[in-house]
């Protein structure tokens, strides 16, 4: 028996340290590709009805396409870190009359709204695809 106890605990810390930087790092990936899969999917759901100015709106739940400023200016802003393994991103259109056509207006009739943004988001968690990415973040960390 030995006299002394050797103990690993620094190997330990190093390893679980490694382990941390990992997931921290997958964390923010997997979150930037959930924010870019609702960029791509709001864009998709703008992009349905193209439609020629001073003619009658087309009939859908998404708004109509004239000239394509909402859709261009659809922007994924990168994650960033509110603390471990926590990350926040943005999906946002920098077109003035973008959140009017989401939330609807006063000047429109009662309930009008034209979403687009949020049931991209639905979507994207919904279809399990948000999950998916952060389970793979989770596993490329852990493997290494």
């Amino acid at each position: 028996m030995p006299d002394e106890i050797s103990s690993n605990l620094p190997e330990v810390e190093a390893a679980l340290q490694l382990i941390m930087t990992r997931l921290d790092v997958g964390l923010n990936q997997a979150t930037n590709f959930i924010s870019l899969a609702i960029k791509n999917q709001a864009v998709s759901n703008v992009s349905q009805n193209k439609h020629k100015l001073g003619t009658p709106r087309i009939p859908s739940k998404y708004p109509n396409t004239v000239t394509g400023n909402l859709r261009n200016n659809i922007t994924a802003i990168p994650a960033t870190r509110v603390g471990f393994g926590s990350y926040e991103a943005n999906v946002n259109s920098a077109a003035e009359y973008s959140m009017t056509l989401e939330k609807g207006s006063s000047m429109w009739k009662s309930g009008v709204s034209y979403p687009y943004m949020t049931p991209a988001r639905d979507e994207i968690i919904l279809s399990g695809k948000a999950e998916q990415y952060v389970i793979s973040a989770i596993s490329v960390a852990i493997r290494g």
